[in-house]
């Protein structure tokens, strides 16, 4: 016999058994909130960091040039000795150094000085005219009338002063003048390109490059050593 409960207006009613509870599925949806909350996070991650710069090569070293040596001149135009080649300024061999000033110019009028320097350690006495030779490219003396003084050339008595003796101690200068015109009337013009000068007679010659340009006058005043 089947138990019976109370029912509604005295019928019997069948008793059922208890329902039991319904749990959320908790094995499903973890897992799945997971892999959404990771799958966001990493998204924010890769949007918002800045992306890595790609690491750039090193520079390469620039090659080292090499320069080639060239051996300094001295007035004479011999190359100095190792130990004078490290000093400066360059003495040479015979103690004093040569000079040319830029020559000064008027209607066709040219006017230079050239100064010697005394660069050795004793003292050097000049007295009179230098040897003066206009040499052409080649180095090879040009045919030129070279006179004491420039009586022939132009009116200046301090150019046709005269000789004077002039003791140079070391450090101490001298200067000579030199004086032309270029004029160019018929034959072919002479222009110099170096001046080879000796102080004195029998002494060592020094050579300088100057525009000696005579036209064809093919004459050059000289003046005596002064003090510089």
């Amino acid at each position: 016999m089947n138990p019976t409960t109370p029912g509604t207006a005295g019928s019997p009613r069948t008793a059922r058994a208890p329902r039991a509870r319904r749990r959320p599925a908790l094995g499903l949806a973890t897992p799945l909130a997971a892999t959404v909350l990771l799958t966001a996070c990493g998204t924010a991650h890769s949007s918002d960091a800045p992306a890595a710069e790609p690491a750039r090569p090193a520079a390469a070293p620039s090659p080292a040039v090499s320069l080639p040596s060239i051996p300094p001149l001295t007035v004479d135009g011999s190359a100095p000795s190792p130990s004078a080649a490290s000093s400066s300024p360059v003495c040479p061999g015979s103690g004093v150094s040569l000079a040319a000033e830029e020559a000064n110019a008027a209607m066709g009028l040219r006017v230079m000085t050239l100064r010697l320097t005394n660069c050795g350690t004793a003292t050097r006495v000049l007295n009179g005219y230098p040897d003066v030779r206009v040499l052409d490219a080649g180095r090879k003396p040009l045919a030129v009338d070279v006179r004491h003084g420039a009586s022939d050339i132009m009116t200046d008595g301090g150019f046709d002063a005269g000789p004077v003796r002039v003791a140079l101690r070391p450090g101490e200068q001298a200067v000579t003048g030199l004086v032309w015109r270029n004029t160019v009337t018929d034959g072919t013009p002479a222009n110099g390109a170096y001046v080879s000068l000796a102080p004195s007679a029998g002494a060592d010659r020094l050579t300088v490059p100057s525009l000696i340009d005579l036209g064809t006058t093919g004459k050059l005043g000289v003046s005596a050593w002064a003090r510089g």
